[in-house]
């Protein structure tokens, strides 16, 4: 296989537009370019130019191109870690990138778990909410099942903690705020949150604003986590399949509602004392939140406490509750700050009528100057045309300015007419229509002008 086989290929199986194809042979077939037959060369270029992912490259390497597609997805790489780790990232026809999951053959196999899942799949698939990564599509590749869902980009609260160590607790409260109402909206339904662990909560990036807010989302919703195959491989016959356990599934166990809240608890301790330590993941013995963040408010310490507590009785019977109590602290604290910065505010000092009186200094004595000429008489309003002269009082420049441009707008329009044969007689009209209504709105303003447009001061 040479070079120009590897693009039909790639041409073939549209892992490319037409267009991005030939700005690629375009680039890489240059006259100065002695390694341009390198097939492996011409791959790492392809590579590293972000025509093709790494994946993508190896299978064309390896031949098995049976694994660049399934179904009607192109495959762009095998997803290896995070929340989606043995799913597979594809992209449509459109060029929109989804992350594609296989569901374990033992629960198709199993009547009462596929019953299970194909209730989930059925409502998961006509949930829209904004902070749950959605069902788009289901299907069969191969003789294995696999859903797709949105694919999330950018950074899990995994990588946040790794990155910043903790997260203030303002922000730490907003956040799980929003993860309650996903969770709340979940269980609503009947359906599982997901693992609800660091890696599972993504501040997602918005694809049309990449620098924009972004969108706080769960990734692994709607389906019981334990039915979706946590490895994938290429089979000898090219195509991606999910690796069998080898023995049968005795059930799908998912967290109970109790469980859940807890698990968000435990995000939303985390995010504010930092990642847990061994120690404390073990016992599931939490120390009192306000002996690490000291300066989180005792209404936040305390629901927080309550959530993770080990006596199940002392945590909020539902997430809603937990939710609500949640928006109470970020209000309180809110209404705190803003009565805080009130202190701060100086009134002015305001002085009193008799201070201003006997501080002010006189005022001048003003007096109006008509903007008519002197003249003409002031008061006389009677119209004539000896008086409108007077009023301009045209010298005899003036007047042969006005004579002459007459004139060489009249020779200019015949010239023009003579040469090209056209009609300029409305244009002309039109123009001195327009400097007609704007000379008489002068004149108007000019002759009565508005009672405050000149003053002067003795």
């Amino acid at each position: 296989m040479n070079v120009d086989q590897v693009i039909q290929l790639i041409a073939e199986k549209k892992l490319l537009s037409s267009r991005e194809v030939e700005s690629a042979k375009q680039r890489w077939f240059q006259a100065n370019r002695v390694e341009s037959s390198d097939i492996k060369l011409f791959l790492k270029w392809m590579v590293l130019n972000k025509f093709l992912s790494e994946f993508q490259a190896a299978v064309l390497v390896s031949g098995k191109v049976s694994a660049l597609k399934i179904a009607g997805y192109n495959v762009i790489e095998i997803i290896k870690s995070g929340a989606y780790a043995g799913g597979v990232k594809v992209q449509n026809p459109l060029g929109e990138q989804f992350a594609l999951q296989f569901v374990k053959d033992e629960v198709i196999k199993d009547p009462a778990l596929n019953t299970k899942f194909q209730g989930q799949l059925q409502i998961g698939l006509e949930i829209k909410h904004p902070h749950l990564a959605g069902l788009v599509d289901k299907g069969v590749s191969n003789g294995h099942s696999y859903i797709v869902r949105e694919f999330l980009e950018g950074e899990s609260l995994e990588m946040i903690l790794s990155r910043r160590g903790k997260i203030p607790h303002q922000n730490a409260a907003k956040i799980l705020a929003i993860v309650m109402t996903a969770v709340a909206h979940a269980q609503e339904k009947g359906l599982p949150s997901g693992n609800l662990s660091n890696s599972d909560l993504i501040l997602a990036t918005n694809k049309n604003q990449p620098k924009g807010p972004k969108t706080v989302k769960l990734a692994s919703a709607l389906i019981s986590p334990s039915m979706i195959a946590t490895e994938v491989k290429v089979s000898p016959e090219g195509n991606i399949v999910p690796v069998s356990a080898g023995a049968g599934i005795s059930g799908v166990k998912d967290l109970t509602l109790v469980e859940e809240n807890f698990r968000v608890g435990k995000l939303l301790y985390s995010s504010l004392a930092g990642k847990l330590s061994a120690e404390v993941e073990g016992s599931g013995i939490f120390p009192p939140l306000s002996s690490l963040v000291p300066e989180a408010p005792e209404e936040l310490a305390a629901l927080v406490d309550q959530m993770v507590s080990a006596d199940v009785s002392d945590r909020p019977a539902k997430i809603v509750h937990a939710a609500k109590a949640l928006r109470v602290s970020l209000a309180a604290e809110e209404e705190a700050v803003s009565a805080r910065n009130e202190e701060y505010i100086a009134v002015p000092y305001v002085p009193t009528m008799a201070n201003i009186e006997s501080t002010q200094p006189a005022s001048p004595k003003v007096k109006k100057v008509s903007s008519v000429r002197p003249d003409v008489p002031e008061g006389d309003e009677e119209f004539s045309i000896k008086k409108l002269i007077a009023e301009f009082n045209p010298d005899i420049r003036d007047l042969t300015f006005l004579g002459l441009g007459s004139v060489l707008s009249l020779l200019i329009v015949s010239f023009l007419h003579l040469i090209t044969g056209w009609h300029f007689m409305s244009l002309v009209c039109l123009i001195m229509g327009g400097v007609i209504s704007y000379s008489i709105e002068s004149f108007c303003k000019w002759r009565n002008p508005p009672d405050d447009a000149v003053e002067t001061v003795d």
